[in-house]
């Protein structure tokens, strides 16, 4: 047992009185760490640069959504509105939210409005570049957009 444990001291002893033989053993490490991390790296630069892209341009096109949404909810048809408190798009409605979502975002394709339970919903779709992760594949994003909105019409009681 002492002569084992004497063998292991000896040889630990030759490591720390000659780390060159276990540094040539691991030399180029560092250069294999690079080639493995350096893709990984920028995917994930690419997801955040570009995630942050598509975010800006998703919140620019639902705002304008939005936008035509209270647009088309402008012109709805007062009378029906008053009487009934139903919701009935006039026929000025629909080029009144492409008009409008046309000049907040250009990008922006209005592919319906519409009413559901007394509230008007635009509905649309814009197509995103991406910048780093075209290097991988993702040359551009389709982004689909609804904004909404409840017409009022004056003030029905005191208060409002």
């Amino acid at each position: 047992m002492v002569r084992g444990l004497w063998s292991v001291v000896r040889r630990l002893w030759s490591v720390v009185r000659r780390p060159s033989s276990v540094v040539r053993s691991e030399q180029g490490q560092v250069l294999l760490w690079v080639v493995i991390l350096l893709p990984l790296l920028l995917a994930l630069t690419g997801l955040v640069f570009d995630g942050g892209l598509l975010w800006a341009q998703y919140r620019r096109a639902r705002w304008a959504a939005d936008g035509a949404a209270v647009a088309a909810a402008s012109e709805i048809e007062p009378g029906l509105f008053l009487e009934s408190g139903k919701v009935r798009l006039g026929p000025d409605a629909v080029p009144a939210a492409v008009w409008y979502a046309r000049q907040n975002d250009p990008d922006l394709h209005v592919t319906a409005v519409y009413v559901q339970n007394n509230t008007v919903y635009v509905r649309g779709w814009v197509q995103a570049q991406t910048v780093f992760l075209s290097l991988f594949g993702i040359g551009s994003v389709r982004l689909d957009v609804r904004g909404y909105e409840r017409p009022a019409w004056g003030a029905v009681r005191e208060g409002q």
